[in-house]
Parts: structure tokens; sequence; C-alpha cells
């Protein structure tokens, strides 16, 4: 009777065990703690499906003060998120699979968390299978309340709380160059000096080549310009004196030529 009895126990325990292990395996997220305002992969791992029925389909509403939410890519699943029209909350959606009931998979949300320490926020998980669903959504009321058999994801936030600061202005002291550059005052006052000198310079110049001085004769000619256009008008002048000059010589030549020869006939 004693032994009986004893394998009726054993029986019993394992078959309740068995009933009741479905509601023991929580849906905890990975990891459990996290920094206030961090950002962070936030993991959650199914671990069977609805009474044998594969999982087909995560629907998981965002607490309060979760922001740049976006779920991670997972292998024959397709991770989106939209905002429920009833209650303006942000629901990250996982569909595809199916998940077999004897197999885990984990699917993970990068989120920034609410800047409040000291506080726990709630992830609501519903999870959807070809046969039934799974409603992880149950929120503990106060700590005297007994935990509940489909408890929703619970994470816990810590201080200090991270605090994104903007980069600080540069304070880099411009060199010469850019100065120079980017200073329009001074840039416009040294330009304006170089042409200025740069012109008195040439002009002073070409008063000395174009005009003579007290001491040279008025009938010098003017000096050749560095010009080529002036080169060439100078040079063509000289040819023409030139041409005439020897024009003049020839007739000259041939006048005198043939008074000789009408003197040498008169002379006959």
């Amino acid at each position: 009777m004693v032994r009986r009895a004893l394998i009726l126990c054993v029986v019993s325990a394992v078959a309740t065990i068995a009933v009741a292990s479905p509601a023991l395996a929580h849906i905890d997220p990975d990891p459990t703690e996290a920094q206030a305002g961090s950002t962070l992969s936030v993991a959650f791992t199914v671990e069977h499906g609805c009474d044998g029925s594969p999982t087909v389909q995560l629907d998981m509403r965002l607490p309060d003060g979760v922001t740049q939410a976006s779920p991670d890519a997972v292998d024959g699943w397709d991770g989106s998120i939209d905002t429920d029209a009833a209650t303006s909350a942000a629901i990250v959606t996982f569909v595809g699979g199916p998940l077999a009931d004897d197999e885990e998979g984990t699917f993970s949300v990068t989120m920034t968390v609410p800047s409040t320490p000291d506080t726990t926020i709630y992830f609501p998980f519903v999870q959807r299978c070809e046969v039934g669903e799974i409603r992880w959504i149950a929120i503990p009321t106060d700590a005297s309340t007994p935990e509940p058999e489909e408890p929703a994801p619970a994470m816990n936030l810590i201080g200090p709380v991270v605090v994104t600061t903007a980069a600080a202005p540069s304070t880099t002291t411009p060199s010469t160059t850019d100065v120079a550059t980017t200073d329009a005052s001074t840039t416009d006052v040294v330009t304006t000096d170089v042409v200025t000198t740069d012109a008195e310079t040439a002009a002073s110049s070409t008063i000395a080549q174009t005009t003579p001085t007290s001491e040279s004769p008025s009938s010098t000619l003017p000096v050749v310009a560095t010009d080529g256009s002036q080169n060439t008008g100078t040079w063509f002048f000289i040819a023409s004196i030139a041409a005439i000059l020897g024009l003049g010589a020839f007739v000259a030549l041939r006048a005198r030529s043939a008074r000789n020869a009408r003197d040498a006939r008169d002379v006959r």
C-alpha cells in the first residue's frame, strides 16, 4: 500500500508540473535592468508555443516614455512598429515563423528607455499561435499582489540618468591664412594697396619712357615702347623714312647722270 501511494504521488507531481510548466515559463527581458535614459537592445525570448501550437506572431506594447524604438532583424520574421489608434501606444510586431511549440525564439528591440531611475517599466506581450494565443499582459498593482500566471515582461531602471550632451563648439584660433581669407576689410586693404602701387609704378615707367627730358633735343625720336604694336608702328615709320630717303637718292642720282650725259653731248 505504501509503495502504491508513493507511485501515485510521483505521477501526480509530474502531471502537475507538466500542466503548469507553460505558465511558469515567463518572458523576461534581457537585460532585466538598465540605466535610465540609456539606449540599448532588449531581447525577449519565447520559450514555447500555445499548448502545442507553433507561434506565428508577436505583438508588444512599448511603455510610455520609450523613444527611438526599432525592431532588430530576425531570420524568417518581419519586424515593424506602428501606433495603436485607440491608445496612441507604440506597438512592435513580429510576423513570420512558424516557431515550433518546443523551440525557443529570441526577438530584440533597440530603444531608448525613459529617464526615470528607480522605476519599473512593463512590456505587455501577446503571443499569437496558429491555434490560440497567450497574453503576457498582467501587471502587478503592488508588491503584496501575488505574481500573475502570465505576467508582462518587466525591466527595472536604475540611476544615474544618462544625459546626452551636444558637442562643444570648436575654440581653435584661426591661423594667419584663415584671417586673411575671412576678414573682408583686411583683404580689401591689401588688394587695394597692391593694385595702387603697381598702377603707379607702371604709370611712372611709361612716363619715363615716352616723355623726353628737358636736356633732350626737340628732334629726338620717341623711345621704342615695349608693347608689340608700338614696336611694329615704330619700325614701319623708320622703314618708310628709309624708303623715302632711298627714293630721293635714286632720283637725284638719275638726274645727275642725265645732266652729265647732256653736258657731254654739248661738248662734242
